[in-house]
């Protein structure tokens, strides 16, 4: 046996025993209770609203609790990226899976922190958790697995009609998005869960969540929510002419230094 592989396989043992018990993770507010029940009992789950509110972070729990206890078979990872305000580095070496990797760093730490670096690693090697792009969706059919899209405001209604006839049997897709508006990256035509909604309401589709968690349910610190509560007021003020700059002005910036 390979020195490395002995490493690794004894660093997973340790954690095994350290956390034979899964983490607990206790609702901090009403919204986030909703969001858990409806994990429980829903098919699909759509957790839309402010930054640092938990979505990501709970649905990343509640999928590593899935795998750990083998309720499922795999997680499914996607994340509706683009360059923050435009700005991009460029081409990434490696893999489809390599160059995806910063984009998902987050959700990945998410499972490290509740199943350990090393199990998270091996999980990923064998695809039992699996970072999957948009563009390769179609075709695709998961079955006995948890599908998590982050970032789902960047999402367009063609993307969304594509995600929506992926999940097979046993399979649950759960999307988070922050549809406040005054993200930058979000474009014109990116309007994918407000779709979503209008959809399921106009059909009556069961079995899908809608959780809308706002600017009172901020956990993450008291500066976020400071900072998210001034940049919602700002788009207020935008319509008035008191904004600090307005949106024309930034897109006209914006547009300027490309």
């Amino acid at each position: 046996m390979k020195r490395n592989q002995k490493t690794q396989e004894m660093r997973i043992k340790k954690e095994k025993f350290q956390r034979s018990e899964f983490p607990q993770l206790l609702p901090k507010n009403e919204n986030q209770k909703a969001f858990l029940e409806a994990l429980k009992y829903d098919t699909m789950i759509v957790a839309e609203g402010s930054a640092g509110v938990g979505k990501t972070l709970l649905a990343c729990w509640y999928a590593a609790k899935k795998l750990h206890y083998g309720d499922i078979k795999k997680v499914v990872l996607i994340r509706a990226y683009q360059p923050l305000a435009g700005r991009s580095i460029g081409f990434l070496p490696g893999s489809a899976s390599e160059k995806l990797l910063p984009f998902y760093q987050q959700m990945l730490d998410y499972f490290e922190d509740y199943l350990g670096k090393a199990t998270t690693q091996i999980h990923l090697t064998q695809g039992t958790i699996e970072i999957c792009s948009l563009e390769t969706i179609r075709g695709r059919s998961w079955s006995d697995a948890i599908v998590i899209v982050d970032e789902g405001q960047n999402l367009f209604v063609p993307e969304v009609q594509a995600l929506c006839t992926r999940l097979g049997e046993g399979s649950q897709m759960i999307l988070c998005g922050d549809d406040t508006g005054y993200q930058t990256d979000v474009k014109s035509g990116m309007n994918g869960l407000h779709y979503l909604s209008e959809l399921v309401k106009k059909y009556q589709i069961p079995d899908v969540a809608f959780i809308r968690f706002d600017r009172n349910d901020i956990c993450r610190s008291g500066i976020t929510k400071d900072f998210v509560i001034a940049f919602e007021e700002e788009m207020l003020a935008d319509k008035t002419g008191k904004a600090i700059i307005s949106q024309q002005e930034q897109d006209k910036q914006f547009k300027k230094g490309r």
